[in-house]
């Protein structure tokens, strides 16, 4: 501040026709506008910086045209939070100093605090034309440029300069360095790289994870896992010390205890011998539980330590019926009276065989509601899916659930065969739309006779979501939200906005596409394609004559956990009770080499490794049948219009996954099916039941069924 006022005098001295500022412009008396000059700088000094800042004020209605005195007042201005007054003052000194560098570098100081960064820019680079090489005002140029502020054509320079990559950029490692990766996140995909080994180790901490208990969905209780029936338990426990056994109470009853599986290594652990996992599948019947909110504690008992132990509520509902789901293999129903244990009564059942070819996955369709209960906006662009709807379902009843806003324009539509009013009051307090109690009693007893095999909700927003809980109707389905849960079925189309992220689709099209899904799911999409340039002639380097009959065996897949052990099996009893050549795609060298050693027979081809694509596409588009686990050759083979028989895991719904045009798929009914496990196969618990207990006669028997 010493060497500013002494700069400041010397400016106000030159200003004054050389005289210093003590000095009166009457011969020996100072002016009025001196003293006060003079009683600011003291107020200044003693830091009453509101006092200096209406002293140089008023100093400067006496003599306006004193520009240091202007900087002065400014920056007093600027210390009490007054930045406009304090840019009133700073513009006067700059018109009365225009080539002043000191000005000039204030000036950007100011612009720079109120966040003004490019008038703090022009400031900052005019105090270094009016002082070239002045150290300071460079200073504060190269940190606006330090700290990544550019003009607008210099950041366009920047960017096109930035990112562009080169081979020769790249470091020996293959990664560009931190700021060039940064640059080029929005054109480059740095996620896709590899990482290095040293950034996926974790320490891992003691700990019960649960991976699977029901499902979670919306109830009285709030958002809980609900368990229907016969469900799966399933988790993992992390210990120091060895984990001897596995309690689970509900409500302090007990329901399991045994060893769990393991030890397991942890992957990513540093410190492979200090801790491990181990693994549990508790299978429990909870229909013998009445309807409600449970508490479940699992308890892991520790050698020679205290026990970890994790609570979970949960809520149990109504078991669902094999009869009315046929084809989640996660449903199942015992027969009364069954002996051994849980476990046991469901490896006794038979596997499941479903038809591959699934064109209608919504079953017949008689009765569809369709709510639509918001404004008349929103009705009318819903018209083109409502359109839809009626092209796709003819023969339907559609009933339509609108408002007061919307109801008349809905009777012009000719969609609805019939209307229900409905009033569903908007609460602004609440911001949401409600319906009494009274209101969804008598709205769901008006909906029961129609016994509705689906309900819709044509609204994006979630106020009217939870009315289809109320249609009772044996399928649900509408926008996605997070009331989703309530739903069988939910959609989302999105097209993004490059800026906000939001959705820029038109809600007529939005309204469209969700009833276009309806169709899709109701009329079949898929079909035989075959290919006319392979020949038969492609078959006899590999064994097999021009009009020979053979079978497909293909063992491998590309999870290894998921692979049918008994294939072998299967080609021996081909060979001994059908005529058909097999020819064998073997799932590793143990394999190959086994049956080599057991096939002595020239019909039996053995292929090992990878063949051109043209030559295994003609094996297998000419074979009479073809068996496969849940990989890609089944897919091809079925879009060839060649007989699959398929044995599918129960990680993934075999409904999403399964062969869709020719054969069935064969899985087992389990409690924990869908569980997703990929890469931890040492986390199923069951020594994978699902894949294990398929016996080799039914898959003989559904292989059977084609030759």
């Amino acid at each position: 501040m010493a060497q500013l006022s002494q700069r400041l005098a010397a400016r106000f001295a030159a200003a004054t026709g050389g005289r210093p500022m003590a000095v009166a412009e009457a011969q020996d008396f100072p002016s009025p506008a001196t003293l006060l000059i003079g009683r600011a700088d003291a107020a200044r000094d003693a830091g009453k910086f509101g006092v200096a800042a209406q002293l140089y004020d008023e100093a400067l209605r006496l003599q306006p045209d004193v520009g240091p005195i202007h900087v002065q007042a400014g920056h007093m201005f600027k210390e009490t939070g007054d930045p406009a007054a304090a840019e009133r003052h700073y513009d006067k000194a700059l018109k009365l100093m225009p080539d002043d560098a000191d000005l000039a570098l204030q000036l950007g100081h100011f612009y720079k605090l109120q966040g003004r960064l490019e008038e703090a820019h022009a400031s900052y680079a005019r105090a270094v034309r009016i002082l070239p090489g002045w150290d300071m005002a460079e200073h504060e140029l190269e940190t606006l440029h330090h700290n990544g502020w550019r003009l607008a054509g210099e950041r366009r320079e920047a960017v096109a300069f930035d990112r562009v990559l080169r081979l020769e950029d790249l470091e020996p490692d293959g990664r560009p360095d931190e700021l060039k990766l940064s640059a080029l996140y929005g054109r480059m995909a740095p996620e896709l790289m590899p990482r290095p080994d040293e950034e996926l180790l974790r320490y891992s901490e003691e700990a019960i994870n649960l991976r699977q208990i029901g499902v979670g969905q919306i109830t009285y209780w709030g958002h809980k896992p609900v368990v229907r029936g016969i469900e799966a338990i399933r988790g993992v426990v992390i210990s120091k010390a060895p984990v001897v056994e596995i309690q689970a109470h509900v409500n302090g009853l007990l329901i399991h205890r045994g060893p769990p599986m393991g030890p397991y290594y942890l992957e990513y652990e540093p410190e492979k011998d200090r801790i491990h996992k181990y693994s549990f599948n508790i299978w429990n019947d909870f229909s013998s539980f009445t309807e409600g909110h449970y508490r479940l504690d699992v308890t892991a008992k520790i050698a020679h330590q205290p026990d970890q132990a994790l609570a979970q509520w949960f809520v149990v509902e109504p078991p669902l019926s094999e009869a009315e789901h046929p084809n989640s293999d996660g449903v199942i129903n015992l027969p009364p009276g069954g002996k051994g244990s849980l476990e046991e009564q469901i490896a006794a059942l038979p596997s499941a065989i479903h038809e591959a070819r699934r064109p209608n996955q919504l079953g017949e369709v008689r009765n569809i509601l369709v709510t639509r209960t918001d404004q008349l906006g929103d009705l009318v662009a819903s018209i083109p899916g409502l359109q839809r709807l009626r092209e796709t379902f003819p023969e339907a009843r559609i009933v339509g659930v609108v408002g007061l806003a919307n109801y008349d324009l809905a009777r012009t539509l000719n969609v609805f065969d019939e209307i229900i009013l409905l009033d569903q009051a908007e609460s602004w307090h609440q911001r949401t739309r409600m319906l009494t109690m009274a209101q969804q009693i008598e709205f769901r007893d008006r909906c029961a006779p129609y016994k509705f095999d689906i309900a819709i909700d044509l609204a994006t927003s979630q106020m009217s979501r939870p009315m289809l809980h109320l249609a009772g109707a044996r399928f649900t389905y509408g926008f996605k939200d997070a009331s989703q849960d309530r739903l069988d079925s939910s959609y989302e189309d999105l097209l993004f906005d490059p800026k906000n992220r939001r959705e820029t689709a038109a809600h007529s099209k939005r309204v469209h596409n969700l009833i276009e899904r309806l169709h899709t799911a109701t009329h079949e999409t898929s079909r035989v394609i075959r290919r006319d340039a392979l020949t038969r002639e492609q078959l006899v380097p590999y064994g097999v004559a021009m009009e020979e009959h053979y079978a497909v065996l293909h063992a491998g897949a590309r999870i290894v956990w998921s692979r049918w052990k008994h294939f072998v099996e299967l080609a021996d009893k081909m060979l001994a009770e059908t005529d058909l050549k097999i020819v064998y795609f073997a799932a590793d060298d143990r394999q190959a080499e086994e049956c080599e050693r057991r096939f002595k027979t020239d019909r039996f081809v053995l292929i090992k490794g990878q063949l051109p694509f043209d030559d295994f596409d003609a094996l297998l588009s000419y074979a009479s049948v073809f068996v496969g686990n849940d990989s890609g050759p089944k897919h091809l083979a079925s879009l060839r219009g060649v007989p699959v028989v398929s044995i599918h895991a129960g990680r993934i719904n075999w409904s999403e996954w399964g062969q869709e045009l020719t054969g069935v798929v064969i899985t087992r009914r389990v409690p924990c099916a869908g569980c997703h496990i990929y890469h931890d196969p040492e986390e199923c618990g069951k020594d994978y039941a699902c894949m294990s207990n398929i016996q080799l006669d039914e898959v003989y028997g559904a292989v059977r069924r084609y030759v």
